[in-house]
C-alpha cells in the first residue's frame, strides 16, 4: 500500500505546473543539443570540438533522463518492461557492429547510446503522438531561422556590419586543412558563396558549416510544421520558407517546392473548388509537371560541379557498401568510400549521402535500424489515414539520401 501511495504521489507531483514547466525546459534542453550537434560550425572548431562533443552527449544523457521522470510514464512498470525490452534487444543487434575491423570505436557508442536512449525515451514518454522535442525543435530552428535572416542581410548582403573575426574550420573541401570562414560575434557564419549570372552572393550558412546544412534543418522544421503539428502557423511557415530560400540549396529548394504543392491541393480541397474527379485530374497534372521540374533541376545539378561531385558521390558509395553488404566496412569509415572517388576531384574528398554513407560503414545491418522506422511511419501514416506522417518519413529518407547528418542525436 505504501508502494501504491509513494507512485500516487510521485504522478501528482509530475502532473504540477512546475514539473511540466521543467519538463518543458529540458525538452527545449535536447533540441538545442540536437541542433547544435548536427553540423554547426561550434563543432568544426579545434581545440574546442571534442570537448564540446562529449558534453553536448552528457547533456543530452542527463535532459532525456530528466524527462523521463519528469513525464510520470517512468513509474508504469508494464511501460517500463516494454521500453528496457526494446531497447536491450536493439542494443543486442547494433552491438554486434562493435566487432567489425576499421570502426571509429568513439562514434559506434556515440551513436549507439544517443540512439538508444532517445527510443527509450520515446517509448517512456511519448505513447504514440508526436514527440514534444520535436515540436521545440521546430520553434527553435524557426528562431535561428529569423536572425540568420536579420544576419543575412545586414552581414552579407548590405555589409552594413563588418566581420567580429575569423574562426577555423575542418568542415572544408579537402577534408585534410581547416578552412578560415568570416565570423559575427560567433552566432553567425559566412560559410560559402555563389555565383549567380556572374554575380557572387553569400549564402545564408547560419550558423551551420555550409548551405545544405543550413537549408537541412530549416527544411527539418517546414516539414514538421506542415506535416506533424495540429495547427498551422502561416508565420512560421513564411520565415522557414524565407530562410530555405535565402540559403540558395538545391535540396531545400524541391522540399519547399513539394511542400507548397501540397498545401495547394489541402487548400483546395478545403475549400471545395474541386470535385473528386477534377482532384484526381489536378493531382496527376501537378505531379508530373513536378516530376519534370525536378529533373530538370537535377539535370542543371549534375552539369554543375557540385552536382558532379554529388553523383560520383552515389557511385562511390554503392561500390563500398558493395564490399560488404552485410556488416559494412567499419563506423565512421569514410576511407573505404574515398578510395572509389574519381581522380578529377580528389581536392574535395567529403561525401553527401548520409544513407550511403551508414549503408559502407554498417552494411544492411545498420541500414535497417534506419530504413525499418522510415517504411512503418509511412506504412502507419496510410493505415491510420494521416498522410501528413507519410509524406515527412519520405521526404525525410529523400533528404537523409542526398544529405550528410548520420550519426547525429
Amino acid at each position: 500500500m505504501r508502494a501504491i501511495q509513494f507512485v500516487d504521489n510521485m504522478r501528482s507531483k509530475t502532473d504540477s505546473v512546475y514539473a511540466r514547466r521543467l519538463l518543458s525546459l529540458f525538452e527545449y534542453c535536447i533540441a538545442a543539443i540536437l541542433i547544435i550537434q548536427c553540423n554547426t560550425v561550434w563543432m568544426t572548431i579545434e581545440p574546442y570540438r571534442e570537448d564540446i562533443n562529449r558534453i553536448l552527449f552528457i547533456a543530452f544523457f542527463v535532459c532525456t533522463l530528466c524527462c523521463m521522470i519528469l513525464s510520470g510514464a517512468v513509474f508504469s512498470k508494464r511501460r517500463i518492461l516494454f521500453a528496457i525490452g526494446c531497447t536491450g534487444l536493439l542494443f543486442l543487434y547494433l552491438i554486434i557492429l562493435r566487432f567489425v575491423p576499421n570502426s571509429n570505436r568513439w562514434v559506434f557508442w556515440h551513436c549507439v547510446l544517443g540512439l538508444l536512449m532517445a527510443v527509450f525515451y520515446y517509448l517512456m514518454c511519448c505513447d504514440g503522438e508526436i514527440p514534444r522535442v520535436l515540436l521545440k525543435y521546430s520553434r527553435l530552428v524557426t528562431f535561428v531561422a529569423v536572425y540568420s535572416i536579420l544576419m543575412w542581410i545586414l552581414c552579407s548582403v548590405c555589409r552594413i556590419i563588418p566581420p567580429s573575426g575569423v574562426v577555423m574550420t575542418s568542415w572544408n573541401d579537402t577534408s585534410v586543412l581547416d578552412t578560415p570562414i568570416n565570423s559575427y560575434f560567433g552566432i553567425y557564419f559566412e560559410t560559402q558563396s555563389i555565383s549567380v549570372a556572374g554575380v557572387q552572393l553569400v549564402r545564408n550558412t547560419s550558423i551551420f558549416t555550409e548551405a545544405p546544412m543550413a537549408s537541412l534543418h530549416f527544411s527539418l522544421a517546414l516539414l514538421i510544421e506542415v506535416y506533424l503539428k495540429k495547427k498551422r502557423d502561416a508565420k512560421v511557415f513564411i520565415i522557414l520558407a524565407l530562410a530555405i530560400l535565402s540559403t540558395m540549396a538545391t535540396t531545400g529548394y524541391l522540399v519547399f517546392m513539394f511542400v507548397a504543392l501540397t498545401l495547394l491541393f489541402s487548400w483546395l480541397s478545403q475549400k471545395g473548388r474541386l470535385g473528386a474527379k477534377a482532384q484526381w485530374v489536378l493531382k496527376l497534372a501537378a505531379t508530373a509537371i513536378g516530376i519534370c521540374v525536378v529533373a530538370v533541376i537535377l539535370l542543371l545539378k549534375i552539369e554543375t560541379v557540385s552536382g558532379s561531385i554529388r553523383f560520383d558521390d552515389m557511385c562511390a558509395g554503392v561500390k563500398a557498401f558493395c564490399d560488404h553488404p552485410l556488416l559494412g566496412n567499419g563506423f565512421s569509415n569514410l576511407l573505404a568510400i574515398q578510395k572509389y572517388m574519381s581522380h578529377w576531384r580528389m581536392y574535395n574528398v567529403g561525401f553527401s549521402s548520409g544513407l550511403l554513407w551508414v549503408l559502407s560503414d554498417g552494411g544492411i545491418w545498420l541500414g535497417l535500424v534506419h530504413v525499418l522506422p522510415i517504411v512503418m511511419a509511412t506504412y502507419m501514416g496510410i493505415k491510420h489515414k494521416q498522410m501528413g506522417v507519410s509524406l515527412f518519413a519520405i521526404l525525410i529518407f529523400a533528404i537523409f539520401l542526398i544529405t550528410v547528418f548520420q550519426y547525429s542525436l
